[in-house]
């Protein structure tokens, strides 16, 4: 900002210059002065191609004037006409006053070379060798008053020498009815200005001298984004953005507190893309974004935001092992920059908080998808018809919204929450529900944790999760029809080894269905707290302890009182089965029979024997036992009867039910 003050100064400096000499002395003689001493007055080459004044009215009109680089050969500034009319009897009065002041064909071409621009020697030319601090601050009593000033087509070019990047403004104009420096008259002007790849720039404004108050609209019309491509070299990939823009927005407020300014409008994207340079579709596209400011207030801080609606986004968020969709647009970090950078104006002043208020937030109609390369198959997952609303929403203070999606197969998702964006440690309150969703869209995940891919079953899940002090808890319930896995795949290593489609065939009930409480609880400042991983830790943790121990779980599906499924309590002296143990093996036949899968373990649990005909005896137990089950049915692979550790006194007698499943 500086920087642009010193450059309108030091140009309206040699202006006024030039208009002094052309009064002095002929139009002739001061042409070739200038021509002849440009260095002298600007420190560079300047050339005057004709010159016409009149003395007596005050009017000078410079036709063809260039400054030259430093080089002296190429031109850093050229316009063709200036046309000005001076009042010089004003000038008795401490008063300088121009009527009027026409600029035509102005073009500057500006060039950056890291942090020096080519504008920098003149800069240094009008500088002041003193080093002693002027201490004078007596008001002056002289007053400039500039009229019907006009500028058209100017033109600027940018060139960055490093980066190699463009911006070009070709059509610019300037309109100022008055502007009054050093008096109490009020002051009006406008600025147009129109871009290269399409796109007008108006500002209009006018400012009370008196009671330093300005009011300032600046209104931006068919903006093309195009127009941002060389700003953004730095930031991201090479890529091209689409889409224009519209925007009006007021600022009002007093000079001396400019900071406390009332900053309000409306801004509307239209037809927004990013696509990068080879790709051959975008990147993201969005159909509307419109944005309704009610007051922006740069001193608190405070943005108030009557209204955020965006329509039609349509974008899709890809990770891979070694990079993301993030990283195809985005620049690396430049590991020179610093990460904290020191503010050496102001180094102990803190930045006030921002407060944010949107009143209302809606997202309409959008698409969105995730897709992972890092899983053994790859994973793709759409949302669409997604949408969100929010109200009054604010980064201090409790929130709420409501999110409603379609999911892949006809699913529907369903998110109500209310929580803090501030400290969302502090207190989260989620509900979400998902119903019909197609459970082979999951099969990549199940492959990658349990090995086994998911061919078939619809999901549903309703979960409540609330966060309170960094404390998580989770409870979720799972709803699952006719859920189908495939065998155990070979070249894959899962994270868990589950015997997945064992457990969820224990799960099912008679109905196909498997309904599952899974309370999930954690504390999220752990360093090793993943959300995901839990879910698939408690859901890995149950389906073990069903399948490792499938012989309640199978008792229950077929109507059995399971209860006791643990233990047959026989004497090693009793001569045959009681009517209870008859019952209780004639179970354990059942679930055998029931899948082929089950295997039943009965240990043998007696005291010490004695001697060889207690031994014989226990060993007896074992093969009456082995032998009934086979005529009952059971699968030779399916029963086994072993003899365990000797009881000690006071224990049952009898036989430990174990049981576990094939893996498939």
């Amino acid at each position: 900002m500086k920087r642009g003050l010193k450059i309108a100064f030091w140009v309206i400096g040699i202006l006024l210059g030039i208009i002094i000499i052309a009064t002095l002395v002929a139009a002739p003689i001061a042409k070739s002065y200038i021509n002849s001493h440009g260095e002298e007055l600007v420190g560079r080459k300047v050339n005057v191609e004709g010159l016409k004044l009149n003395v007596y009215t005050g009017h000078v009109a410079v036709y063809g004037l260039s400054l030259y680089e430093d080089n002296g050969t190429d031109i850093f500034a050229s316009f063709d006409t200036l046309d000005v009319k001076a009042s010089l009897l004003k000038l008795i009065s401490h008063t300088v006053h121009l009527k009027h002041i026409t600029l035509a064909g102005l073009k500057v071409n500006l060039i950056q070379n890291g942090e020096t621009f080519n504008f920098q020697s003149l800069i240094d030319h009008f500088a002041s060798d003193s080093t002693e601090e002027d201490t004078d601050t007596t008001p002056s009593d002289w007053v400039l008053k500039f009229y019907n000033i006009r500028l058209s087509h100017a033109e600027v070019n940018y060139r960055d020498a490093k980066s190699g990047k463009q911006w070009h403004l070709p059509h610019i104009g300037l309109r100022v009815p008055g502007f009054v420096l050093g008096g109490e008259e009020a002051s009006e002007g406008g600025l147009r200005i129109g871009f290269a790849e399409g796109g007008r720039l108006s500002i209009d404004g006018n400012y009370d001298a008196a009671g330093g108050n300005y009011n300032l609209t600046a209104t931006l019309e068919d903006f093309a984004l195009k127009n941002i491509e060389p700003l953004t070299d730095g930031v991201l990939q090479p890529c091209s953005i689409g889409g224009n823009l519209q925007a009006k927005l007021n600022a009002e407020g007093t000079i001396s507190e400019i900071q406390k300014s009332h900053i309000g409008g409306t801004v509307t994207l239209n037809n927004v893309s990013l696509q990068q340079k080879e790709a051959s579709s975008p990147v993201a596209h969005l159909a509307r974004l419109d944005v309704k400011v009610n007051n922006i207030n740069l001193e608190a801080n405070s943005y108030d935001i009557s209204s955020i609606i965006l329509t039609g986004l349509e974008a899709q968020y890809e990770q891979w092992p070694d990079h993301s969709t993030l990283d195809n647009i985005l620049l690396p970090d430049n590991p020179e920059s610093p990460e904290n950078p020191e503010n050496p104006e102001n180094p102990d002043s803190p930045s006030s908080p921002i407060k944010l208020h949107v009143g209302q937030l809606a997202i309409k109609d959008c698409n969105v998808s995730y897709a992972d390369h890092t899983l053994p198959d790859p994973f793709l997952f759409p949302l669409t018809n997604l949408n969100i609303e929010a109200n009054d929403l604010t980064l201090a203070g409790g929130n709420n919204a409501k999110l409603r999606a379609m999911l892949p197969g006809g699913g529907h998702l369903m998110v109500n929450w209310k929580g803090n964006l501030d400290d969302w440690k502090q207190h989260q309150d989620l509900f979400l529900s998902i119903k019909g969703l197609d459970m082979k869209q999951l099969s990549p995940w199940a492959v990658a944790y349990t090995g086994q891919p998911i061919e078939d079953g619809i999901f549903g899940l309703t979960t409540r999760l609330t966060i309170n002090n960094s404390q998580l808890d989770n409870l979720n319930k799972l709803d699952i029809f006719k859920a189908r896995v495939g065998s155990r795949r070979k070249d894959v290593d899962p994270e868990m080894k589950v015997p997945l489609k064992t457990a969820l065939y224990i799960l099912r009930d008679k109905d196909d269905k498997i309904l599952i409480d899974m309370p999930i609880k954690g504390n999220v400042d752990s360093p090793e707290f993943n959300y995901m991983k839990l879910v698939w830790k408690t859901l890995g943790n149950l389906l073990v302890k069903v399948a490792t121990s499938p012989v309640r779980a199978l008792g229950n599906a077929l109507g059995m009182n399971s209860s006791n499924l643990d233990f047959i309590a026989i004497e090693p002296d009793q001569r045959g089965f009681t009517s209870e143990q008859y019952h209780l093996l004639s179970d354990l036949a059942t679930i055998a029979k029931s899948d082929s899968l089950v295997i039943i373990t009965l240990e043998q649990r007696m005291p010490t024997p004695a001697n060889d005909s207690a031994a014989f005896r226990y060993t007896m137990w074992n093969n009456i036992i082995q032998r009934y089950m086979q005529e009952q049915g059971v699968n030779e692979s399916q029963i086994k009867v072993t003899s365990g550790e000797p009881t000690s006194d006071g224990e049952r007698t009898g036989y430990a039910i174990g049981s576990e499943m094939k893996m498939e």
